[in-house]
């Protein structure tokens, strides 16, 4: 009897320490299942105006109406003039006056976010919605430790040394990237959260916590997408992280066998992640069209595309350029990656009930 509950008990603690995916559709990622990382706010970076921008919200084929991404994350991690939103990036650091400017670039008339409420509320005009709302997710900035010349809060040169005084930067940020959203009156988006833009948990040990206690108080969620073994990347929960999707870092160097791919989903699917799918410009070459297919093959065979949550790194402009492309083949793969993304949308619609949209 002793040795068939010490069973009991063994397989029990088994399946209580047994982890899945993060969900194709889960209320952790505020719902969002195909994540687009669209990096805006550098000065090297696109205007993100509507006409680009429109190529990640949907497509047009044969007159049918196609929504692709429903959630849209703007991160930056460097400003283009020398200094960086994340430690290792740039020799000098951002301080208050760049956090106020990406803010100022995330909210630009015509550009950016009010580019994608433009792009949905045209299409609003002409009867075609997505059968759910599309989210935003906006970078936090990374109060780099040690750093002295962020700048004043309420009167006081705030000293990165002090855990306390990094939290308030942050929760500076925050307040104020609540108060740019209420004003910009965006009709057609939800505002899902904030994005850790620390690929890895280095000195935010305390502070990552007391930062996502403080996003869940404003009813929103915390994201992150550490890299390929980064510091603290199985630990993401504990921190406070609401959703956590795994970088495989195999698309970019040739050298890194496709196994890369299997060891990544094991490891996310150990850890309840989601995961993220990785190409740039150079999938127009055909020894990376394979990398990307690679992506698609190991997602396909562990069982991501079916049922896990996924980010979506493709180089700042990949898919617009794609899109936008006069040979056939660059926009077959568009068209491929697009395909994916609209059958998991469908999937995620079929989890949620919902009936098949009308589209013109």
């Amino acid at each position: 009897m002793k040795s068939v509950l010490l069973g009991i008990f063994g397989m029990l603690s088994l399946s209580l320490r047994a982890q899945d995916f993060m969900p194709l559709v889960s209320s952790k990622t505020n719902y969002i299942t195909d994540l687009a990382l669209i990096y805006q706010g550098g000065i090297h970076r696109p205007d993100w105006n509507p006409e680009q921008i429109a190529h990640y919200v949907y497509r047009k084929e044969r007159g049918k109406v196609d929504f692709l991404f429903d959630g849209f994350l703007f991160i930056e991690f460097k400003d283009g003039k020398g200094k960086d939103y994340s430690i290792g990036y740039e020799k000098e650091h951002t301080g208050k006056k760049e956090w106020a400017w990406l803010l100022d670039r995330n909210f630009e008339k015509q550009k950016a976010v009010p580019a994608l409420n433009e792009v949905l509320k045209d299409l609003s005009k002409q009867g075609i919605r997505p059968t759910q709302r599309r989210k935003v997710v906006l970078t936090l900035p990374e109060p780099i430790f040690g750093q002295q010349d962020w700048g004043e809060l309420n009167g006081r040169k705030l000293s990165f040394t002090n855990e306390d005084d990094r939290f308030d930067a942050c929760k500076w940020y925050i307040d104020t990237a609540l108060a740019y959203w209420k004003k910009s009156q965006l009709d057609q988006l939800d505002f899902a959260g904030f994005y850790w833009v620390a690929e890895q948990n280095s000195d935010g040990q305390h502070l990552i916590p007391r930062i996502a206690a403080y996003i869940k108080q404003k009813g929103l969620k915390f994201y992150w997408i550490p890299y390929w073994k980064a510091e603290g990347h199985g630990d993401w929960q504990k921190v406070g992280f609401d959703a956590a999707y795994q970088q495989p870092n195999h698309f970019f160097e040739e050298n890194i066998p496709d196994s890369r791919l299997d060891e990544a989903c094991d490891f996310a699917k150990a850890h309840g992640m989601g995961m993220e799918m990785e190409f740039d410009s150079r999938v127009e070459q055909t020894n990376f069209e394979k990398r990307l297919q690679a992506y698609i093959d190991a997602f396909e065979k562990h069982g991501v595309l079916q049922h896990a949550a996924m980010a979506y790194y493709e180089g700042g402009d990949a898919m617009m350029k794609l899109a936008a492309s006069a040979d056939p083949k660059n926009r077959a793969i568009y068209k491929k990656v697009g395909d994916l993304i609209v059958e998991r949308q469908k999937k995620a619609d079929e989890i949620r009930k919902v009936k098949p949209r009308k589209t013109k």
